[in-house]
């Protein structure tokens, strides 16, 4: 029984299949708890329950919201944790419904035969495949996009600074913690190594790592490091080396959104109170093949970009003052909070965070307007160009309106299928990556998926692309095979970031994950391992397309019936096989 409901006064909770329980039944058993551990207030006509448990409380509150019964939780007694839960038998709640989200009642629960352990998304069958159970403190969504940045060094902003314990200042400074700072940088590279129970990746939180010229490779500090990047190809890395900035420059803030905090400093005042409180405010992607297949002549290109950023300015400057506003009243009142210094700074909440405008497709742009791709000198030389006219055009905007702007190689990971598949259906012959049933957008600058697979030639071209972003950008190095020793991980970074400029790039190898004997090296598409017919039975022979080549597509261009799209393509896409 302990085991089930809890067995201290603090750790009582609700049985798991109460929940699973017809509404009749759950009525049933919400009596037999009030009438044993409750009582009824006539003078208010509702029922009390105390407790010191709160996962008791939880409970209780999510079975009577999913009975639809209005109630409240209090505190009774600071001193002793106890808390108080009143509900008023009627009237009861109404299912609500607001614009396009609907509250609905749970009218059966079925029991479906799972071949697999766990599950990590839930998803339905609308645009945002978000959806709460229970009293809207259940929210099941998609795995949440996170990004940490690990320093392996303490950071000259922080190096003289007298620690903090407790709220109290201490005599020891930051820098004399670097024991400690090894340990959690170990502690999360030995965890993301370690794969979940079936041995397959954890695909987030995304780590970054600064790559500086007194990088210490040979450090034995490191070596997770390195075979983190050589097992899984998790981390990216931002290559100081070949730059002018300094790694307190620079914030990552998603897959690739880096900011550059030197335009806080040109702005006056240095970074004080405005470090890290930046990023972006929203991204606008501008839709080039389009443009392309539309314009007639250079001239006309140009003066469409123009229209189409100015459209993006203006969008992103009515975004920014309608949070400003939000802010200010209260409706976020965490970011008003954290963004406080900056108000009192500059007289604006957001005044820190950039406008930001990305691109998509320069590769089938290219195709349309000059007829030729972008690995082609003069493909090439034509993207330098529109990307050095976006970036004359921001800092316009920025001088005209005050306000932070920066171009992005926008991710576009749902935009590149999308906005494809409605030009093909508004322009049929507009051409596109992909097929005719499945096109899409090359992302931003990027090689066409499957030109090669060899990854200096893609450095090279890619070099002279990727630096003129100041809104961040990212190259994927796609090995193709696996890494076998770390020592080659080590020195594939160093000739990037000796040899290149480009300001973001990671290593993917190739692996398999059988749902068996969970990771395997290199590619396989039958895992060679033998395997029960117990085993084969559960599992069957249905292939997993590896996130890796789908990235940037959505479900519809990777359905598994007529594989086809930008994973097709590519010159060795990873599979999962399950055998």
């Amino acid at each position: 029984m302990k085991h089930t409901a809890g067995f201290s006064s603090q750790d009582k909770r609700l049985p798991s299949w109460v929940f699973d329980l017809a509404p009749s039944l759950k009525e049933k058993f919400l009596g037999a708890l009030i009438e044993g551990d409750g009582y009824y207030d006539p003078g208010h006509r509702r029922f009390g329950f105390f407790t010191r448990s709160k996962r008791l409380l939880a409970g209780v509150g999510l079975l009577l919201a999913s009975l639809g019964y209005h109630f409240v939780l209090s505190r009774k007694d600071p001193r002793t944790g106890v808390y108080g839960l009143f509900y008023y038998p009627e009237p009861r709640k109404p299912w609500p419904q607001k614009g396009d989200f609907v509250a609905v009642p749970v009218y059966e629960i079925t029991e479906e035969d799972y071949p697999h352990e766990w599950e990590y998304d839930l998803s339905v069958d609308c645009e945002t495949e978000n959806f709460v159970g229970g009293l809207g403190g259940l929210l099941f969504h998609n795995t949440p996009f996170t990004n940490l940045t690990f320093d392996l060094k303490c950071p000259e902003t922080l190096r003289n600074y007298k620690v903090l314990l407790g709220g109290k200042e201490r005599e020891e400074t930051y820098a004399e913690f670097q024991e400690e700072m090894n340990l959690i940088n170990r502690a999360f590279c030995e965890l993301m190594l370690a794969g979940d129970a079936r041995g397959r990746i954890f695909t987030f939180p995304i780590p970054t790592y600064n790559i500086t010229r007194d990088f210490d490779y040979e450090n034995p500090e490191l070596e997770p490091l390195w075979e983190m990047t050589r097992k899984y190809g998790i981390p990216y890395f931002a290559n100081f080396v070949n730059s002018d900035m300094r790694p307190e420059d620079a914030r990552s803030m998603c897959c690739r959104l880096r900011l550059d905090n030197r335009e806080l400093e040109r702005r006056g005042g240095g970074l004080f109170g405005a470090s890290p409180l930046t990023g972006s405010i929203g991204v606008v992607t501008i839709n080039l093949p389009r443009l392309a297949y539309l314009s007639t002549c250079e001239e006309e290109f140009f003066e469409r970009l123009t229209e189409l950023m100015e459209l993006a300015k203006t969008s992103l400057e009515i975004k920014r003052k309608v949070i400003e506003d939000f802010t200010a009243r209260g409706l976020y009142p965490y970011s008003r909070v954290y963004l406080q210094p900056v108000k009192e700074c500059t007289g604006q909440y957001w005044r820190n965070h950039f406008s930001t405008i990305g691109i998509l497709g320069m590769n089938e742009a290219c195709l349309n307007f000059l007829g030729v791709p972008i690995y082609h000198p003069e493909g090439k030389e034509w993207a330098i160009k529109v990307l050095k006219f976006m970036r004359e055009k921001l800092a316009d905007f920025q001088e005209e309106t005050g306000n932070l702007y920066n171009l992005e190689a926008t991710p576009a990971e749902g935009a590149s299928y999308r906005l494809a598949r409605l030009d093909k259906k508004k322009f049929p012959r507009i051409k596109t990556a992909g097929t005719p049933e499945v096109p899409y957008y090359t992302n931003s600058v990027h090689l066409p998926v499957g030109y090669t697979d060899d990854i200096f030639e893609i450095l090279s071209h890619q070099d002279d692309l990727q630096v003129l972003f100041t809104g961040g950008t990212v190259v994927h190095l796609f090995v193709g095979e696996e890494i076998p020793d770390t020592r080659m991980v080590k020195e594939l970074v160093r000739a990037v970031v000796t040899h290149f400029r480009l300001p973001y790039f990671s290593i993917t190898p190739t692996f398999s994950v059988c749902p068996v004997h969970g990771y395997l090296p290199g590619k396989h598409e039958i895992c060679p391992y033998p395997h029960s017919e117990e085993e084969l039975a559960r599992y069957g022979r249905e292939l997993e397309l590896a996130l890796e080549a789908l990235r940037g597509l959505p479900p519809e261009a990777y359905r598994l019936v007529e594989p086809s799209g930008e994973s097709e393509n590519r010159t060795e896409e990873v599979q999962y096989e399950k055998v």
